[in-house]
């Protein structure tokens, strides 16, 4: 039987830095300090840096990054993509915004770019033109990607994403000083209250010197994701189930009839695929509005897309696998 074909091995990347990870998690251990440190500090400098931005305010999670960012901003209004995770929106909602669902294209993007939209870049897709202008983006999934100028991005640093912590870690990025001081200010400094709207959200320094550790080879990682992802390209792309448009390739995801089969299929071979997401947040209840009718593309789209194995280390002899099973698949599906 075949090995299988887990969907994101973290030991591939760890394992080459298994060593060097003691000795930042020891360095830290040995400095008696876990909140609050040089080890944070250095991170928003050096993450700012590498973002193109000149700030950088570190939190918890990716939600509360959506969260602090959209208080310091002072959100009254939002509209997000119906086929985004709920915690786009739940962040954006804690951060006091009243949020509405738009519509999507079949591409998965907004049908309609609103003057108030968060755009999220899902799976790593980079935005559009007409998308630059936002004020605020959703960039979980965009390790990699330089924000506009005049943009401010919240990130996550979750383990499976391209740069991830050894537990759960997120940040905002900005060019504008004054926001990143009220961004420090909500997150709780320390145990003097700043503002009726604080809560607490840090990144601990454990978190922060292990990202710091992985900072450096993120371009890599990158690099092996863009080749995992144009080999997946090269050999589906005639079926018509990938998806367009430049890309990051935090995820590779293809639409196809029939996902629920197809994902069997694979898991027969030994192979794990996961859904991102399996439903549209049109159909879930929450603190958003539904700004149309229907969604019957987020429907859709929640419907048809499947996830693939996409992530550093993967060799290409084992995504000719997976492509093998799919195109035997898709042969006996069309006829």
């Amino acid at each position: 039987m075949a090995e299988r074909i887990v969907f994101n091995d973290l030991t591939r990347i760890h394992d080459p830095l298994r060593r060097d990870l003691e000795r930042t998690i020891a360095r830290v251990l040995d400095s008696g300090q876990f909140l609050r440190g040089r080890e944070c500090s250095a991170f928003e400098e050096e993450w700012a840096a590498f973002c193109g931005q000149r700030e950088a305010v570190m939190c918890n999670s990716g939600t509360d990054a959506l969260s602090l960012a959209a208080t310091a901003l002072e959100l009254d209004e939002v509209s997000v993509q119906a086929n985004t995770l709920a915690l786009t929106a739940i962040g954006l909602h804690r951060g006091g915004a009243r949020v509405s669902l738009r519509e999507i294209t079949r591409e998965g993007n907004l049908a309609y770019h609103h003057d108030n939209a968060v755009p999220v870049l899902l799976f790593g897709r980079l935005p559009g033109t007409r998308e630059l202008d936002a004020p605020l983006f959703d960039a979980a999934h965009a390790h990699g990607w330089s924000p506009p100028a005049t943009a401010t991005a919240a990130w996550s640093f979750y383990p499976t994403k391209t740069l991830g912590a050894l537990g759960d870690g997120g940040g905002v990025t900005t060019n504008d000083a004054a926001l990143a001081e009220r961004m420090r200010e909500l997150r709780g400094v320390d145990d003097q209250m700043r503002s009726a709207r604080q809560f607490t959200s840090r990144m601990d320094e454990i978190q922060a010197a292990v990202l710091r550790l992985k900072l450096p080879l993120l371009l890599t990682w990158l690099a092996q994701r863009n080749e995992v992802a144009d080999h997946y390209r090269k050999r589906l792309g005639d079926f018509g189930i990938t998806l367009p448009g430049p890309s990051l390739d935090h995820l590779f995801v293809i639409r196809v009839p029939d996902r629920d089969d197809l994902a069997r299929v694979l898991l027969d071979n030994e192979i794990e695929t996961k859904v991102h997401w399996s439903r549209s947040l049109a159909s879930i209840e929450g603190p958003w509005t539904r700004a149309e009718d229907s969604y019957t593309e987020a429907i859709s789209w929640a419907d048809h897309v499947l996830s693939l194995p996409c992530y550093p280390g993967l060799t290409l002899p084992e995504v000719n696998r997976v492509c093998d099973v799919i195109e035997h698949w898709w042969e006996t599906h069309q006829h």
